[in-house]
């Protein structure tokens, strides 16, 4: 999981970015690389013999932006072991431009607790949850988070009833 570690007003919250399996950062991100002298398509440090569906890419001797050939019906077919800009979107990919759904809903998030510091994450395992105020857990359900995002935030953060936080000028809010 990918996350936003951010310091607001000297408090640490995670803010999550949750992927929705969409398949939309697939058709538009991949680098594909075919190698005349081996005959082999590399698909980010992926190495394949061309079988189906990867022909097309021969003609092409530098990256190029295509669909992953590895998305079939908007769902991938190898996310065990996509490769790692796969599993670091969007901090890898240097285009966040693409019509990603969970990263305009990351980024209404971030927008709204106008963090001081923001520091990214991924993928670490069994992770402590951050002590957090009331107030934040209550800014991010104003911003009606879906269930998953609810649950990973909750992971990440672990409300702290002593917290107290004046908030008025610094959070944006929804």
């Amino acid at each position: 999981m990918m996350y936003a570690e951010c310091v607001v007003r000297g408090l640490k919250v995670r803010i999550p970015f949750v992927c929705r399996m969409c398949g939309e950062c697939c058709k538009k991100l991949s680098k594909v690389v075919y190698d005349p002298k081996t005959g082999k398509v590399y698909v980010e440090g992926i190495e394949l013999d061309c079988i189906d569906g990867l022909d097309e890419f021969k003609e092409f001797s530098h990256p190029i932006k295509v669909p992953c050939p590895f998305l079939k019906d908007n769902k991938c077919t190898i996310h065990e072991i996509r490769p790692k800009s796969c599993r670091e979107y969007p901090l890898l990919t240097g285009d966040l431009g693409v019509n990603c759904p969970a990263l305009r809903s990351f980024n209404k998030f971030l927008k709204a607790f106008n963090p001081d510091k923001v520091e990214y994450k991924v993928d670490e395992k069994d992770i402590k949850p951050v002590k957090i105020p009331m107030k934040f857990y209550e800014l991010f359900i104003s911003l009606e988070p879906s269930k998953e995002e609810l649950a990973a935030f909750l992971k990440l953060n672990e409300l702290e009833k002593n917290l107290n936080l004046e908030l008025s000028n610094t959070i944006k809010g929804p």
